[in-house]
């Protein structure tokens, strides 16, 4: 009997326990359910969104081309001296392959125009020629019959052409309208993977200084995006949400070779216009001034030798820290003739105001070439208006020198109206100044104390007061020091003697 009792005990136990089992196995599929149920009604809500890329993806991806070059032998080729492949902004992947191995390279492309011209990124097809160039489209259709239409150098961009009609180009979107945190899709050939879609959204705009180029004309203004971008990126689109191309992917900062979230598009503002001019004419002309410039900053300070950009603003009188401050103004250019000067900084081209140097590269790139536009610069602490004949910009600047501000211990006023620069061997030797020491005068303001006391351009500043001079810095050094004590300062020019300056 009372193992009867103990039995049933143990009956009852079991039951319980398998009946909370039951209970918490119930209650755990009701929470499931709840959460599938609560997504669904989620997707409801995203659903526009994720349709969103999915339609992006489909309208752009018939517009993106994958780009294939591979070296070929050519009769009379001297593989000793022929230039090396791209490496496409990326560091090169370590191989096994010999030096002589015929060299690949992959890129991506953007069809611009329904007759074929495909824009892509200069450095994805420089080195290759034509018949070692192939294109293959959003079926895997291959073309190897391109036309290289012209090349730009100075923005990384390239247009080419491959044969045939009826192709879907992809459409420009405004630059200018993008914001930091929009989202952006990026669509290329990662790695030779075809047609392949990443997402993201801009981190920043208006990157400079991304590609090393050692050119004397780069124009860059880029979106950096956390959009995957990898090496066979180069030349494919960065679009928005509308399915229009905002940028062209160009490069990545990386220390392993791929993707670690920044990327960078060289803006469609850029890319559009270069498109337009190399289709039409085969070149991209564009006009130029001829100076070197730098956004006032704590970075234009240490150039300078100055504190901060707090000094320069109260040494050069700027009334604001916006405009491109001259560092440089290069010999017989379009700024050098309307006399614009380092220390010189530009304001307002044509009426739009100049904030920074890339909107002075903006305003450059739009100006026709043998125009004549306003160019207003602050210098002494007022803004002048100066007519400049903007020139068609050459190759590079060879044989042509320079005046530029140097770095300064302790900076003079500008308001003498005297630029001057070191005296080289090769300066000497053309004015007769072989053995001579001092600082050469390269300019003078009309109506300025300098110019009033009969200074020109040519002379030779030996002392200022009884000091001998060597150098600019020298030079700049004592100014500054006499003008400050005494408020004027007497400076020896050889076969002229002392000049007093106030």
């Amino acid at each position: 009997m009372k193992c009867m009792k103990i039995y049933i005990l143990f009956g009852i136990v079991i039951s319980l326990h398998l009946l909370c089992s039951h209970c918490v196995f119930a209650e755990r599929k009701t929470e499931v359910e709840i959460l599938k149920q609560e997504l669904l009604e989620l997707e409801k809500v995203t659903q526009p969104f994720i349709q969103t890329f999915r339609k992006v993806s489909q309208l752009v991806s018939p517009s993106v081309v994958s780009l294939s070059t591979g070296k070929k032998e050519h009769p009379g080729d001297n593989p000793d001296t022929k230039p090396p492949p791209p490496d496409q902004n990326f560091p090169p992947k370590q191989d096994n392959h010999p030096e002589n191995a015929p060299k690949k390279g992959l890129g991506s492309g953007i069809i611009v125009d329904k007759h074929g011209y495909i824009l892509t990124n200069n450095h994805v097809i420089s080195g290759f020629a034509e018949d070692e160039i192939t294109v293959v489209d959003y079926t895997g259709e291959q073309y190897k019959n391109i036309k290289i239409i012209g090349i730009d150098p100075n923005t990384d961009l390239a247009v080419i052409k491959m044969e045939g009609e009826e192709f879907q180009p992809a459409e420009f979107g405004d630059s200018e309208e993008v914001r930091v945190g929009d989202w952006v899709i990026a669509i290329g050939s990662p790695f030779g993977y075809q047609q392949t879609v990443s997402t993201g959204i801009i981190s920043a705009k208006g990157r400079t200084h991304v590609i090393p180029f050692v050119l004397p004309f780069v124009y860059e203004d880029f979106f950096q995006t956390d959009a995957a971008i990898n090496p066979g990126n180069s030349g494919g689109p960065l679009v928005n949400l509308r399915g229009e191309v905002i940028g062209v992917n160009t490069a990545i900062a990386t220390r392993s070779g791929g993707f670690q979230g920044i990327g960078f598009a060289i803006s469609a503002s850029i890319a559009k216009e270069t498109v337009e001019n190399i289709i039409a004419t085969g070149v991209v002309v564009r006009g130029y001034l001829g100076v070197g410039t730098h956004d006032i900053s704590d970075e234009l300070a240490t150039t300078l030798g100055l504190k901060d950009k707090k000094e320069v603003m109260y040494r050069f009188r700027l009334p604001t820290e916006k405009g491109a401050f001259v560092l440089e103004v290069w010999s017989d250019t379009p700024a050098s003739k309307a006399d614009i000067r380092p220390g010189d900084v530009i304001s307002e081209i044509g009426g739009s105001r100049i904030e920074n140097t890339t909107d002075l590269q903006r305003a450059i790139r739009r100006a026709k070439v043998d125009s004549k536009i306003i160019v207003k610069v602050v210098r002494d602490g007022l803004e002048s208006p100066l007519e400049v004949l903007v020139e068609r910009q050459p190759e590079d600047l060879s044989g042509k020198t320079y005046v530029a501000i140097r770095k300064l211990d302790e900076p003079t006023k500008f308001s003498l109206g005297l630029v001057v620069n070191d005296l080289n061997p090769e300066v000497a030797k053309s004015f007769g100044y072989e053995g001579e020491k001092g600082v050469i005068v390269v300019d003078v303001e009309s109506d300025s104390p300098a110019a009033q006391s009969g200074i020109k351009p040519g002379d030779l500043i030996t002392k200022v007061g009884s000091k001998e001079v060597s150098s600019v810095l020298e030079f700049m050094a004592l100014m500054d020091e006499f003008l400050k004590t005494n408020g004027v300062v007497s400076i020896f020019i050889k076969n002229k003697g002392f000049v007093t300056l106030k």
